[in-house]
């Protein structure tokens, strides 16, 4: 405010006060006197909004030749250019963010170990004995595998993609190779011509599974922590290099009833669900999983050679028929998505 408009006022003020004291003054001059004093307002108010616009120019003035020394980072500049709202937004939701990318194609190699169940088995074949001898003896001897530990490894190869906002199918193919401790079993013939007929057997087996799986990866709001679930179908190739099954009652000392061709091979079905988790390592596409899983190789038939010896009956090949069996695994693997 002016000295002179102050002033001004002052007067007015004065010489109201002593009009009043002297004499009431006529309705034109208070008129008058009214309207001077609101002149005086409005040119104040203009110079009230004058002068905030000044004082706002000169700190934007200020703040523009400070932006180039202050320097700030990347993510400094993106919140400073980002509204008020939305960057709240962003700092006090950004741990609900969910990933916005699937794998896409991707390759990974696992190895673990597990249990494998018990299972039945049957041995079954011809003794060509003479008539003399009673004429040929049909063996059925049935017992039990013992159940044990197997280690397997493998790889898997896939193409993963997002599906709405939460889940990622993949669709993979996947070989492994499982192994384990060597298969016993003791198999007792049932036969009227002996009082007993029992046999020794091992079995030392090699399983080779090849699968078709289907995955669902399901998004959570940690950053690249992804639980998920699948299963698969597909063969397995069960292979079993130098079998034995020795006769222990009545006992025959030294023979291998499958002798002329210990080793044998044959394909089955194979099934499996798995339940598993990984985590990325950085931002250089690789991870890690870990996982369950419960394997179901199917019955299978192996053929094994017949008994050759100087000293032995003659026989037939040998059948060796194993009902299914299931293994309960657990993996750890390192995966890459391109």
């Amino acid at each position: 405010m002016t000295a002179r408009k102050c002033f001004i006022v002052a007067a007015g003020l004065m010489t109201a006060s002593a009009a009043h004291a002297e004499q009431i003054p006529s309705n034109a001059e208070l008129f008058r006197m009214l309207k001077a004093q609101q002149q005086t307002i409005s040119e104040l108010r203009a110079e009230l909004r004058q002068a905030k616009q000044e004082r706002h120019a000169e700190t934007l003035r200020r703040a523009r030749e400070a932006a180039p020394a202050a320097k700030p980072s990347g993510h400094a500049v993106a919140v400073a250019a980002t509204p008020p709202a939305q960057a709240y937004a962003m700092y006090t939701k950004g741990a609900s963010v969910l990933p916005a990318s699937s794998r896409g194609a991707y390759v990974g190699v696992f190895g673990g170990g597990g249990s494998r169940s018990g299972t039945s088995v049957s041995q079954s074949g011809t003794a060509f004995f003479t008539e003399a001898q009673g004429g040929p003896l049909a063996v059925d001897a049935r017992g039990r595998i013992n159940s044990g530990g197997v280690g397997f490894g493998g790889a898997h190869v896939g193409y993963e993609w997002s599906y709405g906002k939460y889940l990622q199918p993949a669709l993979e193919l996947e070989g492994f190779y499982l192994a384990g401790n060597q298969q016993r079993a003791t198999l007792a013939n049932s036969t009227a011509r002996l009082d007993e007929h029992t046999f020794s057997d091992t079995f030392p087996a090699r399983t080779t599974v090849l699968l078709a799986n289907m995955v669902v990866g399901f998004r959570t709001p940690y950053q690249g922590f992804t639980p998920y679930i699948g299963g698969g179908i597909g063969a397995a190739n069960v292979s079993i290099k130098g079998a034995t099954s020795t006769q222990t009652d009545p006992a025959e000392p030294g023979i291998n009833h499958f002798n002329a061709n210990p080793d044998a091979s044959a394909w089955t079905f194979a099934a499996q669900a798995k339940v598993g988790a990984r985590m990325p390592l950085g931002d250089s596409g690789a991870y890690l999983f870990g996982e369950y899983r419960y394997l179901y190789v199917g019955a299978v038939n192996q053929v094994f050679g017949s008994t050759v010896y100087p000293t032995h009956v003659a026989t037939s090949p040998w059948t060796a028929s194993f009902d299914g069996t299931s293994h309960h695994l657990a993996a750890a693997g390192v995966g890459f998505s391109f």
